[in-house]
């Protein structure tokens, strides 16, 4: 009897042994498979077997897009732009080419953020880095030798679409929106006020505390317009100056920050990652981010200079306040025509919330008559003389931009310039990397209330910090921040 009990447990314990070995042989990550000739179909294979790694392990970077039936390629919404024009067989060689360096800049950055098991067998990230670029190149010279994929791609590219279609139908959009008119135009109200007051700042607020750049020689609009007009001499027409002289650009555009605070909150901080992987404001350090991005304007590409702050959260002002959270931040963002002046300044927060436009000189904005969000537009920017700074003044707790003056700072701490890209990319105490973005685009953690009430407008976790390239900037109709035509269709001249 206690023979065949233990035979029997015997039995079911060597049957469970198999069971787990095979559960673990299908769960292992299979090797890599690596092109042994580098021709089209062995890279193609290459690229589909990265792209259902990163996807298992969460590592898809969500800045461009993947087109499908074009491996190697990505677009953005500037690029798709270029997508129903005419383009000469250099413009079109030039188009490519930037669309496989967007693919090429994503699965490096996606590579390096796999962990190691996923990666196998080429531990080497320069060996990795070298089969993408060359693998890119391999596609993109079939491409150039295949007109009826160039009509193709060129016929059915479509920008990506930060709405989603089925929250709007679901919600009732077409009359769930009219709730949401009211609250927009009282927001308005709340940020242009500050605007409209006259008066010396209140006593008894947070004090101010003031941040500039490194100090930078000052540099003209004559100077800045030979800049771009030499780094626009492309076949696309794109201004993109060298390093040195962009460095130049973001220098002596660069906001000084004057930022109300009552609490740690207001604090300009760097992110980083902790051993977990969950993201982490140090106010140790302020930082600006730096971004570079472009738009169109009637016929011509302009060069665009982001620069982005980052909070710890945006505080609570009572139990109710949806709109509260972790994290926050805010992008100021310079528009330079190409006579080397400002066509306009912008800006919004992270989350992709609160646009505002401030036009240059001798422009004004313009609303849309088709139902869509109004923009914010509180004052417009004069023309500066060389070596002036502008100062943006920030409110404590929510961050709304609530001034705007041209200073000279006797006493500020420096921030520190930091590339925004790499945050698509930090250490995890020394075991790997990750970006601070999950693969929708949005930072973890700064979910806010809000998203529950606002779900009907289309916007995926509305609140949350997001990822450039992923801003909706609008609930009423559509607007992106990133759309190439933004500016254009808001802006006009004072005399029309």
């Amino acid at each position: 009897m206690s023979m065949r009990w233990f035979c029997g447990c015997d039995l079911k314990l060597f049957m469970l042994s198999i069971a787990v070995a095979l559960g673990l042989q299908a769960c292992a990550t299979p090797p890599l498979i690596l092109p042994a000739q580098p021709d089209a179909a062995a890279c193609e294979r290459f690229f589909a077997d990265m792209d259902v790694r990163v996807a298992e392990h969460d590592a898809t970077d969500a800045a461009a897009a993947r087109i499908a039936g074009f491996a190697g390629l990505r677009v953005d919404r500037f690029l798709a732009s270029f997508a129903g024009a005419e383009l000469t067989a250099d413009a079109y060689a030039a188009w490519l080419e930037r669309l496989r360096l967007l693919d090429e800049t994503g699965r490096r950055i996606e590579w390096r953020n796999l962990p190691y098991q996923a990666k196998s067998p080429v531990p080497a990230a320069g060996d990795a880095d070298a089969l993408i670029r060359d693998c890119g190149r391999l596609l993109v010279r079939q491409m150039l030798d295949s007109p009826g994929r160039r009509r193709r791609l060129l016929g059915e590219l479509r920008a990506p679409d930060e709405y989603s279609t089925w929250r709007r139908l679901l919600g009732l959009y077409a009359l769930s929106r009219w709730a949401i008119v009211d609250g927009v135009r009282q927001l308005h109200a709340e940020m242009r006020a500050p605007f409209l007051d006259v008066s010396p700042e209140q006593s008894g607020r947070g004090k101010r505390i003031f941040y500039a750049p490194p100090a930078a020689p000052a540099i003209g609009a004559e100077q800045v317009a030979a800049i771009l007009a030499r780094s626009a001499a492309n076949p696309l027409a794109i201004p993109e100056p060298p390093a040195d002289q962009l460095e130049r650009l973001f220098s002596a555009y660069a906001p000084a920050w004057a930022v109300e605070t009552l609490s740690d909150d207001d604090r300009i901080g760097t992110l980083g990652l902790d051993a977990d992987g969950k993201a982490y404001l140090d106010p140790r350090k302020p930082s600006v981010y730096r971004l570079v991005s472009h738009t169109r304007f009637g016929n011509q590409v302009l060069l665009q200079l982001n620069y982005l702050i980052w909070f710890p959260a945006r505080t609570s002002s009572g139990m109710l306040d949806i709109y509260a959270g972790r994290f926050d931040g805010l992008i100021w963002r310079v528009t330079l025509s190409m006579d080397g002046r400002p066509l306009a300044y912008d800006s919004i927060h992270a989350c992709g919330c609160y646009y505002q436009l401030f036009p240059g000189e001798g422009l004004r904005v313009v609303q849309a008559q088709d139902g869509s969000e109004a923009v914010l537009t509180p004052m417009p920017i004069l023309a500066r003389q060389p070596g002036e700074r502008l100062l943006v003044k920030v409110s404590a707790g929510k961050h709304f931009i609530d001034g705007i003056s041209v200073e000279s700072l006797t006493r500020a701490e420096q921030y520190h310039w930091l590339d925004y890209h790499m945050l698509r990319s930090l250490p995890i105490s020394g075991t790997g990397y990750k970006s601070v973005f999950d693969q929708d685009g949005l930072l973890p953690g700064s979910e806010r209330p809000e998203r529950f009430l606002l779900w009907p407008m289309g916007v995926p976790s509305a609140g949350a910090m997001r990822q450039w390239g992923r801003h909706a900037v609008a609930f009423l109709g559509k607007r992106h921040f990133d759309d190439p035509r933004l500016l254009e269709n808001l802006l006009r001249p004072l005399w029309e």
